[in-house]
């Protein structure tokens, strides 16, 4: 068994530095368990297990273990509990019966070594290598290691070992729960518990082992570095293998045994795979592909395929070392360094420039002489990196000095932008448009914006933008009626031309205006004079209208000013009619305001024939009252009206009396103060009388 153990010596090296951060893992839990994991396939279920720590590892593998098998569920309805179907005592194969699979199979080898070898070593390597790998861990722990490690790379080996079993007895319409448990009776394990898991599988769930993403390749000088995402897939693939063709069609694995990553430790957790391929030569075109390696021993899909050839390198790079600004407008001579000895390997040089370092960079002059150090160039801008690239006779050869930064001297501005034109909309979206400069060297536009005619403009775009048109929003529900923009050019030195001409555009109206108030009206001789105060904005119309509330007739327009008019005396009116006025204000957009609070007068004809006569009073201090008296002719009179004010107050109605009263008494009043009455007559016939008034100090 040393023999067949020593044939593995290289494999178990690559493996030794994986299988410390495998232990680490499995022995995550303080309390030792069996742990099983569930393949599914199309017609079968493949299972895995094993003990998290080496004790564990090693009582069980004399114990052996017991594989249980229960339905779960069937045809997508889960069972009251779980339905036993059987259980199986599972062990390693006796020794004798290796012989076959460790002869095809070297992790099989390692399995049966650390499983029923007297000792676990290395042979083949140098003292030094082995005092180090025993210094990494002791037998026993790589025994542990080492063993599941190789049955990851392995599904025949694991079985064999009694680490696995194929389940082929299953349904598609049935889930299965897999309980596996260390064959040790309770009474016999007094010094160390170890506890079973459980998985549920279905056949249902099978789903084909994915492709490794992101696969890349990076071709150097004879050597090409292949790279893939490794951390999606680390939980489905513990091993992949790495593959090279020629043609596109035949390929080859890189190495006899599955790569293995070596970098993924759990305080530093890899995210890709890396595998450097030496190449024959930089002219043959290589293919390369990779699938993954499951714990089952399934190979996944191959990745897409990836081609490149080697590119050969110049052993020299050119270096720019001096740049002299010339007394010509944007010209420069540019100086570099290459060593002679290096010319005999060139085509030629050329000269790469760009107007910022990360480029892009562009030929600027081509087919440099190999033996020319120095180059005059009168084409420059406002900011040039400039680059010398060499270029083999191999046209892959090729080296490229650092970049160098060239600033000609620049201080006339460009000029003033012109032909500017605008419009703002109703939803306040402006649109700017003006000449475009024709400056070589011209960079882009600053847009200045105020609100009001005498204030300095703000700059509103954040860096110069290279279109001539612009667009921007302002709020048109505001009082400003007007917004000012103008523009600065500014070319690639940073020289700014003066403010051009300022551009005022009016914002469309959409807000009403305030609505106008009425302050006051009289009645006099017939007629009425009313009086507002106007809307507050100005250049707006004044509309009075009326409405006849006696003939129930509709609003008409009876007055409308656009000047300083304050006041309307109406006339055409009829006596003893009730009427109402609105007054309104409209702006030159059409906007009407709000309607003002109606004022309702009532039209009263206080000029018709005398009826009432003697009209008189009498106060009374005492019983703090006055009273009115008077005389008149019952036969055409209906009712008193008695309108009652306070002196420079307006009279209000007080009180309505039948015909056949003539006196009545006012306990409402106080003292010192002027009270005014008016008598008003109702005819039989719907007229009225004239009305009577008397002023009495109290």
């Amino acid at each position: 068994m040393k023999k067949l153990f020593a044939v593995c010596y290289l494999i178990l090296v690559n493996f030794l530095f994986t299988s410390e951060a495998y232990a680490q893992i499995k022995e995550g839990s303080n309390v030792p368990n069996v742990q099983i994991l569930a393949r599914v396939q199309k017609d079968k279920i493949l299972l895995r297990w094993a003990a998290t720590t080496a004790n564990a590892w090693k009582k069980t593998n004399k114990s052996g273990f017991i594989l249980e098998k229960y339905v779960l569920s069937s045809n997508g309805k889960r069972l009251p509990s779980l339905e036993k179907v059987w259980a199986k005592n599972i062990q390693a194969a006796p020794l004798e019966t290796w012989q076959e699979i460790v002869e095809k199979d070297n992790n099989a080898a390692i399995i049966a070594q650390a499983l029923f070898g007297e000792s676990f070593f290395i042979e083949g390597g140098s003292e030094g290598q082995l005092a180090d790998i025993y210094n990494l861990v002791n037998e026993n722990e790589q025994r542990f290691s080492f063993s599941l490690l190789a049955a990851d790379m392995s599904f025949e080996a694991a079985k064999k070992a009694g680490w696995g079993f194929e389940d082929t007895d299953v349904k598609l319409h049935e889930k299965y729960v897999y309980k596996i448990k260390p064959a040790i009776l309770e009474s016999a394990s007094k010094t160390i518990k170890i506890k079973g898991t459980a998985t549920i599988a279905s056949i249902k769930n099978y789903e084909p082992l994915p492709a490794p993403m992101d696969f890349q390749g990076i071709f150097g000088d004879k050597n090409v570095i292949l790279t893939w995402e490794y951390q999606l897939f680390k939980n489905i693939y513990t091993s992949y293998n790495l593959e090279r063709s020629e043609d596109g069609v035949n390929f080859t694995p890189l190495s006899k045994e599955p790569l293995v990553n070596l970098n993924d430790k759990p305080e530093a957790p890899a995210k890709r795979m890396f595998y450097i391929d030496s190449l024959a030569n930089n002219t043959k075109t290589y293919y390369y592909r990779v699938n993954g390696i499951s714990p089952f021993g399934e190979k996944g899909l191959y990745s897409k395929i990836i081609s490149g050839e080697g590119k050969p390198i110049l052993p020299y790079t050119p270096r720019v070392f001096d740049v002299q600004l010339t007394k010509n407008t944007n010209e420069a001579v540019i100086t570099w360094e290459f060593p002679e000895k290096g010319e005999t390997l060139l085509e030629k040089f050329q000269l790469l420039i760009a107007p910022v370092d990360k480029g892009p960079y562009v030929v600027a002059v081509d087919n440099i002489s190999p033996q020319q150090r120095k180059l005059t160039y009168s084409k420059l801008q406002a900011s040039n990196y400039v680059k010398i690239k060499a270029i083999g006779k191999d046209p892959k050869q090729e080296k490229t000095s650092f970049s160098t930064l060239i600033q000609p001297l620049d201080r006339t501005p460009p000029a003033i932008p012109t032909e500017l034109s605008g419009k703002i909309d109703s939803l306040g979206v402006v649109h700017i448009t003006w000449k475009q400069n024709i400056e070589p060297d011209f960079l882009g536009y600053r847009v200045f914006r105020g609100f009001l005619k005498d204030e300095e403009p703000s700059q509103i775009t954040v860096s110069p933008i290279n279109q001539n048109s612009f667009i921007d929003t302002v709020t048109v529900k505001n009082l400003n009626a007007e917004v000012f923009y103008s523009i600065v050019a500014v070319d690639k030195r940073h020289n700014h031309s003066e403010k051009s001409e300022v551009l005022v555009l009016e914002k469309p109206d959409v807000i009403p205006p305030t609505a106008p108030v009425f302050s006051g009206y009289k009645i006099k001789e017939g007629k009425i004079i009313i009086e507002w105060i106007p809307s507050s904005e100005e250049k707006v119309t004044h509309v009075l209208l009326r409405e006849n509330l006696t003939e129930n007739k509709e609003r008409e327009t009876v007055f409308s000013t656009n000047d300083s008019v304050r006041q309307y005396i109406d006339t055409e009116l009829k006596p003893n009619n009730r009427y109402r006025y609105h007054i309104t204000a409209i702006d030159k957009s059409g906007l009407t305001s709000l309607p003002s609070t109606p004022l309702t007068i009532e039209m009263v004809n206080l000029a018709p024939k005398e009826y009432i006569k003697g009209l008189d009073y009498v106060v009374n201090r005492e019983t703090n009252q006055i009273e009115l008296f008077w005389r008149a002719n019952n036969k055409e009179i209906a009712e008193y009206t008695i309108y009652k004010q306070l002196k420079e107050k307006q009279p209000s109605t007080w009180r309505i009396l039948p015909s056949n009263i003539k006196n009545v008494i006012d306990k409402e009043v106080s003292p010192n103060e002027t009270y005014i009455y008016h008598i008003r007559a109702t005819l039989i016939n719907g007229g009225y009388a004239k009305v009577k008034t008397i002023e009495i100090k109290f």
